[in-house]
C-alpha cells in the first residue's frame, strides 16, 4: 500500500523553511564578506573626510551587486520566466494575472545548447551591464547627485518615490526591453514568415527568455544600487 501524498500546504511550509534558511545562509555569508572588504576598502582609500565611511561601503556594495548580484538576480529571473512559460504551454491564459515571484516552486531551466555565437552575446551583455553598474554608482559623487536631483525634483516622500521609480526604473527597464527586442528582431521576423526549423524557433524562444530575465535582473541590481547609495548618503 502506498503512503499517501503530502499535503499541499506542508509541501509549500516546507518550501519556505528551506528559503528561509537559505536566504538566512546567503545573508550570513554577505556579511562575512562584506564587512572585512568595507574595512578593507575603507583602509586602502586611505581617507580622513567625514564620509570616508560611505564612500568605502559604496565601493564596495556596487562592486558586489553588479559582480555577485546581477549574475545571481538573472539566473533566478531566468529560471523564473521559464516557469511562466511551461504554465502557459499547460494552457495557462495569457489574460491571466502572472502568479507573484517566488509564490510557487520552480524546476530548473531547461538545458539549452547555446551556439557559440550567442554565448559571445551573453558574455558581452553581462559585461555590459556590469561595466554600466559600476560607471554610474561607484563614484559616491553620482550618489550625491541623484539624490540632490530626487530632492530637488519631489515634492514630497511620495513624489520622490515616483521619481525614482521613473528614473531607475521604467526608464532603464524599457532600455533593455527594446535592446532585447533589438536583438532577436531579425529571427523573430523570419519566425513569423515560416523560415525557422524547430530546432530554431526553441533556440530564439531560449534567447528571447534569456534576454528578457537579463533585461528585469539588471533593473534589480539597478534598484538595489540606487537605494544603498540612498541609504548611504542619507545615513553615513
Amino acid at each position: 500500500m502506498k503512503a499517501p501524498a503530502p499535503a499541499p500546504t506542508a509541501a509549500r511550509s516546507g518550501s519556505n523553511k528551506r528559503r528561509v534558511l537559505i536566504g538566512a545562509g546567503i545573508w550570513l555569508a554577505c556579511m562575512l564578506i562584506l564587512f572585512p572588504a568595507w574595512i578593507g576598502t575603507a583602509i586602502l582609500l586611505g581617507s580622513t573626510e567625514r564620509n570616508a565611511g560611505g564612500v568605502a561601503l559604496n565601493v564596495v556594495l556596487t562592486i558586489f551587486i553588479a559582480v555577485v548580484g546581477l549574475p545571481l538576480f538573472h539566473r533566478a529571473m531566468y529560471r523564473w520566466f521559464w516557469h511562466i512559460e511551461r504554465k502557459r504551454l499547460e494552457g495557462m491564459p495569457m489574460d491571466t494575472p502572472l502568479p507573484k515571484y517566488g509564490s510557487e516552486p520552480t524546476a530548473p531551466a531547461p538545458r539549452i545548447d547555446w551556439p557559440w555565437t550567442l554565448r559571445l552575446r551573453h558574455a558581452l551583455v553581462h559585461v555590459l551591464g556590469i561595466t554600466t553598474l559600476i560607471y554610474i554608482f561607484l563614484p559616491y559623487a553620482n550618489q550625491l547627485f541623484f539624490a540632490r536631483v530626487i530632492s530637488q525634483y519631489s515634492g514630497g516622500r511620495a513624489s520622490a518615490g515616483s521619481l525614482n521609480s521613473l528614473i531607475f526604473f521604467y526608464l532603464p527597464l524599457a532600455a533593455v526591453m527594446g535592446l532585447a527586442v533589438l536583438l532577436t528582431w531579425r529571427q523573430m521576423r523570419r519566425r513569423d514568415a515560416g523560415l525557422l526549423d524547430d530546432h530554431e524557433r526553441k533556440l530564439l524562444e531560449a534567447e528571447t527568455t534569456w534576454l528578457f530575465s537579463w533585461g528585469a535582473a539588471f533593473v534589480m541590481a539597478l534598484l538595489l544600487c540606487r537605494f544603498s547609495g540612498s541609504m548611504i548618503t542619507r545615513f553615513l
